[in-house]
């Protein structure tokens, strides 16, 4: 029987520790901002993306992609995209970064634990082949630090003649600095709100999508 302790202890102490797994969903604080020139909805209509910085580069391969997430959202919403940039009605200018806000650092507390084994009878009413107690004996403070990154895209739409029809900006603060993750979950969430007026900022939350999960 003693054997046979030994592995149940650890089985035990292992599932103690860690507890049960289970897929843990992130979620996103999102704030959004958007204009039109009309103060209300502008209708969808045919478009191209163009960078909105000079200095980037439309041949850029992560430009490229996140493009690609870009015009799937705007295709869904009744954008037709042109088939040359000098006949779209829309150009629409985009942009997506990281920047670094500050190092936070966390305290927090983990509970220590000691065990006692033994053989033969242990406060119990009937014989036991072994008996061991498990219990708290202190909590141990621990720090951690982490950055905090600000994760933003914005959304320009302007016609052929350099006017600017409507503008979304959308931006998120977490740890997390990959953008080959982040930025499509900003242009996901700024769907509803492309191309439309709203005078206050837009607070809400998104859960990434475990089915694109990288």
């Amino acid at each position: 029987m003693k054997y046979l302790f030994i592995p149940l202890l650890t089985l035990f102490i292992s599932i103690f520790s860690t507890g049960c797994s289970s897929k843990v969903v992130n979620q996103y604080h999102v704030h959004i901002d958007t204009i039109t020139y009309t103060g209300g909805s502008i209708a969808p209509s045919s478009y191209t993306i163009k960078p909105l910085k000079e200095e980037s580069s439309p041949n850029d391969l992560y430009f490229q992609r996140q493009s690609h997430y870009l015009s799937e959202i705007l295709n869904e919403l009744g954008y037709q995209p042109a088939s040359h940039e000098n006949l779209a009605e829309e150009i629409i200018y985009f942009d997506y970064g990281i920047e670094k806000i500050k190092d936070e650092t966390i305290t927090y507390q983990e509970p220590t634990f000691s065990i006692g084994m033994g053989w033969g009878y242990h406060h119990r009413p009937y014989y036991s082949p072994f008996w061991n107690d498990l219990h708290y004996t202190s909590y141990q403070t621990y720090q951690k630090q982490y950055p905090l990154f600000n994760r933003y895209i914005t959304l320009l739409s302007k016609d052929q003649r350099g006017k600017e029809l409507w503008r979304v900006d959308a931006s998120s603060v977490g740890k997390s600095n990959n953008l080959r993750k982040i930025v499509p979950l900003l242009i996901k969430a700024s769907k509803p709100y492309i191309g439309t007026n709203h005078e206050e900022e837009i607070k809400l939350t998104i859960a990434e999508d475990l089915k694109k999960k990288e």
